[in-house]
């Protein structure tokens, strides 16, 4: 597939799709850890750290947020937005296509 025609976003999801993506972890007793056990049980180090992972996961319950909390978070931001709004400067704009090609990359 070549990329040359398409538009910004359709780029970006083609090129996205293409690359993997990594974990580095800086320890060298996780690094030992994970190829010493990878070798005795004949399996990739991808394949230890996420059953690693996933049991880690599994023993740690995902924090509920009330119905409340979440009304109440949406009015905190509607609030900031607001305010936002009213301490912008006349003639202020979101507007930064002079810092882009027409593909949406920095010039």
């Amino acid at each position: 597939m070549t990329h040359g025609n398409l538009d910004y976003a359709s780029k970006f999801r083609y090129l996205a799709s293409t690359m993997e993506r990594q974990l580095n972890i800086r320890s060298d007793e996780a690094y030992e850890r994970a190829h010493r056990l990878a070798k005795r049980r004949g399996e990739s180090v991808t394949t230890i750290v996420t059953e690693a992972l996933r049991k880690a996961e599994e023993q740690v319950p995902a924090p509920e947020v009330s119905p409340e909390e979440a009304a109440e978070t949406k009015r905190i931001l509607r609030e900031l937005a607001r305010e936002g709004g009213r301490r912008k400067k006349p003639g202020a704009t979101s507007d930064h296509s002079d810092f882009y090609d027409e593909f949406g990359l920095p010039k």
